[in-house]
């Protein structure tokens, strides 16, 4: 009889699971306790500012005496007040009970999105009457106003709400180093990221409610026939409104996509939770200031859209961690057990990691380069007004947005061929930018100004973070089979009938007016405005061409980058049809929005291929 080997003698023992520790921690629940007790003073902080002390006076006049204040502004402020209130709450919940992670992570996820509203706070500080916080006062004479003790206590409990959001994040940190944390009651979710865990379609309706949620944070809050409430865009509203706003906006991607990424769904949802209500503060509170600020002003429909997102978001959080178990207890699908983890030690990760960083740099510097003076003037003139770069900021804005997902393994790979795109338009965007200081730089006393700096640089990051995303690539193509390279011809032709409608849209002027025409492929010489798009146009074709021949979820990635690239250029028509005298739409506007519907019709065949 053969030998018994040491794995046989063992084979009948019944495996036993190792009980993780309780979320008891010290070096975990000291920070979370500091996070709890930081969001509990913040709220007590809210609760003093408009319970007690005027937020803003005007002539020694408190605003609760009528004179700034409309009716029904203060239930406005009261839902600007319930989430820190109910995140310290939930904070404190979790610190009885031992729950170092959940305290952190929704004290992380709401302070967040209140690093943001500290600075739109500053804003109420400087000019109260022209940062436009109808949930806190309601101007209605012109009269210059000052900040009271209130809009103290306000910025206060703000910036202590994101203090405490740091040891958040600490205590996150901390937890994640314990016995059990991200442990499964099936081995093949063990470790794995919550997106997986919670299935497609909730995480895809994650990321859909925050991309929303976010983009609300500029469009206008309100719609003003109101002479005292000067409503602009945010890109016009004053430094601080315009940058709080984009902080906002950013943190509340960054936490739903740092969530989704978590290996604990007890963090996701709790981050996801905490920042929806962050952003369900902001947005509600703005449609019952609007509802409540007497005739001429109302609400506009991003503040609508932004309360139903966020609500979403809200309501992901809440149903996370069940919807986990269930599928926990139903089974692996076959699917989520052939997913192979990417090695965080691996020559391709690192280069995700570098495209990433690269990414976030470039587009911060193209988005703070559209928010500071691009041009130096002399002493008493103006800064012009370029209206390039709201286009610039956008694809900046969305640049930063692609590569946040490079830092997290399981879902570099899936969106790096977007983030390729989107490279080449934030070049475009920055094109644009470019050309004007260029025409501008030929008249005597003028010169580049600190945000041309910053846009300049900006382009020159795009362009580096670019050819990292080719690098990452052709070093994930060793580690995948490349021997079938059949090309889908339905796929194909679709594909490349939408590159090269885009193309067209690119070559031909989006807007024409009497005196100037919108930069196309006809003027001559080209100007970096015109070779910004040419270098898109080129992009969009050759990415449809090898999309036909890429694996289903990297063409229907390197398609929906390209619409989303297309969505960019063609914002330029509202965003700068105003330099022109009497406007009218170009035919760059609608075949280019051919283009994209095209693409957007082969991403859809590519993702469809995918699920068969």
């Amino acid at each position: 009889m053969a030998p018994i080997s040491p794995t046989d003698q063992f084979a009948d023992v019944l495996p036993r699971r190792i009980e993780r520790d309780r979320d008891d921690d010290k070096s975990a629940f000291a920070p979370a306790v500091v996070a709890a007790s930081a969001t509990v003073v913040a709220a007590l902080c809210g609760v003093l500012a408009l319970s007690f002390e005027p937020v803003v006076t005007q002539d020694s006049v408190s605003a609760a005496s009528g004179e700034v204040i409309g009716a029904g502004v203060t239930v406005a402020a009261l839902i600007a007040l319930a989430p820190v209130v109910l995140v310290a709450v939930m904070a404190l919940v979790g610190v009885i009970v031992h729950r170092a992670a959940l305290t952190g992570a929704v004290t992380a996820g709401y302070g967040a999105v209140s690093a943001g509203l500290a600075v739109l706070d500053i804003g109420l500080l400087i000019d109260p009457i022209d940062s436009n916080r109808l949930e806190l006062f309601r101007p209605t004479t012109a009269a210059a106003l000052e900040p009271g003790t209130g809009a103290y206590l306000v910025l206060a409990a703000h910036v202590l709400a994101a203090l405490g959001g740091l040891f958040g994040l600490i205590a996150v940190s901390r937890a994640s180093l314990s016995d059990g944390y991200g442990h499964s009651t099936h081995a093949d979710m063990t470790n794995r990221a919550s997106a997986i865990r919670i299935g497609g379609w909730l995480s895809v309706l994650a990321v859909g409610a925050a991309a929303v949620a976010a983009g609300s944070m500029f469009a206008s809050p309100y719609d003003s026939s109101d002479a005292i409430v000067l409503v602009p865009v945010v890109i016009d509203s004053p430094l601080t409104t315009s940058v709080g706003s984009g902080i906002v906006a950013l943190a509340v991607l960054i936490v739903a996509a740092a969530a989704l990424a978590s290996i604990s769904p007890t963090v996701a949802a709790g981050a996801s939770v905490g920042a929806g209500l962050g952003m369900l503060g902001v947005t509600g509170s703005r449609v019952l200031a609007g509802a409540s600020s007497g005739p001429g002003v109302d609400a506009a429909p991003g503040s609508w859209v932004g309360v139903f997102a966020s609500a979403v978001l809200v309501v992901v959080g809440v149903v996370l961690l069940p919807v986990s178990k269930l599928r926990e207890r139903g089974g692996v699908p076959a699917e989520v057990r052939r997913v192979t983890p990417v090695d965080s030690t691996s020559a391709t990760s690192r280069w995700h990691v570098v495209a990433g960083v690269v990414g976030v740099a470039a587009g911060v510097l193209i988005v703070t380069g559209a928010l500071l003076p691009t041009l130096s003037v002399p002493d008493g003139l103006p800064n012009p007004i370029i209206l390039a770069t709201r286009v610039a900021a956008v694809s900046g804005f969305v640049l930063v947005l692609a590569s946040i997902p490079m830092f997290f393994s399981v879902l570099a790979a899936p969106v790096r061929p977007a983030l390729g795109v989107l490279t080449v338009a934030a070049v475009m965007g920055a094109s644009g930018v470019m050309q004007s200081v260029v025409l501008a730089t030929d008249i005597d006393g003028i010169a580049l100004g600190v945000g041309g700096v910053a846009t300049a640089l900006g382009t020159i990051g795009a362009v580096l973070c670019g050819g990292c995303v080719l690098l990452a690539g052709s070093v994930e193509r060793e580690d995948v089979d490349t021997s079938d390279t059949r090309i889908d011809v339905r796929l194909g032709s679709v594909a490349l009938l939408g590159g090269l409608l885009s193309a067209a849209g690119l070559a031909l002027p989006l807007y024409r007016g009497t005196d100037v025409t919108a930069a196309w492929f006809g003027i001559f010489p080209w100007g970096w405005d015109v070779w910004g798009q040419v270098f898109l146009a080129v992009a969009i074709v050759v990415s449809a061409v090898v999309a036909s021949r890429s694996r289903p979820a990297r063409g229907t990635a390197l398609l929906s980058g390209c619409v989303i690239a297309m969505i960019i250029y063609l914002l330029g028509w509202p965003l700068t049809e105003t330099r022109a005298l009497e406007p009218v739409i170009g035919s760059g506007v609608i075949v280019g929005a051919l283009g994209a519907l095209t693409l957007a019709v082969a991403a859809l065949l590519s993702a469809r291929s995918r699920l068969r």
